[in-house]
């Protein structure tokens, strides 16, 4: 074999590697915190180090200030949540709230995400709290002031109910597991929105 031909081929062997790299996808969790900055989502990659349980772990954590509207304080969940909860926002919650008062959700009140805790119907397994893949969803600020609460306003009368029965069903669409007041006392205050691998639909 030549030198020119050996020459060659390394050349032709080289520009096939560099091409298959600046072909390959990014990891996962670059991805999915790519996606967060596209959407504009305000949000902090975070490390999640539990002294008590190192099985509470969450896949790209991150610590979310708002979606399109602000959270009541910040939340810390999986990243493949928060990006999950931004299509719900944008297809589901907002596109109600005009509908039904002509004003767009400026704040969404939530009771946590991440919390290293069990199952509170099934105390041997984790809950999906416990990953970063569930949120708690407890009421909504319109732009103009209006509060809408789940407690108070999902046995209710009139568009806050309407609302709310709006955006629990239409989360069935984006989340595997929805509990609502109707599913049982433990969520009288809130809805419960998660991605993992269950699948529930309680609106009612």
């Amino acid at each position: 074999m030549t030198h020119r031909l050996v020459t060659a081929l390394s050349a032709v062997l080289l520009a096939g590697l560099l091409a298959g790299c600046a072909g390959r996808a990014p990891p996962p969790g670059e991805a999915c915190l790519a996606s967060l900055s596209e959407h504009d989502i305000d949000y902090q990659p975070m490390e999640i180090d539990n002294p008590h349980d190192s099985r509470c772990t969450v896949d790209t954590a991150v610590r979310v200030r708002r979606i399109e509207a602000a959270f009541n304080r910040p939340v810390t969940m999986s990243c493949n949540l928060a990006s999950r909860f931004d299509e719900f926002e944008r297809e589901v919650v907002q596109p109600a709230a005009r509908s039904e008062f002509g004003e767009r959700v400026a704040r969404i009140d939530h009771l946590g995400a991440y919390a290293c805790r069990a199952n509170t119907e099934m105390r041997g397994r984790f809950s999906e709290h416990a990953f970063g893949r569930a949120i708690d969803i407890s009421g909504f600020r319109l732009a103009d002031g209006t509060a809408i609460k789940v407690e108070h306003d999902w046995s209710g009368s009139g568009a806050k109910r309407r609302f709310l029965h709006r955006v629990a069903t239409g989360a069935c669409r984006y989340f595997s597991v929805v509990l609502t007041p109707d599913s049982n006392a433990d969520h009288y205050n809130h809805f419960h929105l998660d991605i993992g691998p269950g699948k529930v639909c309680g609106p009612a």
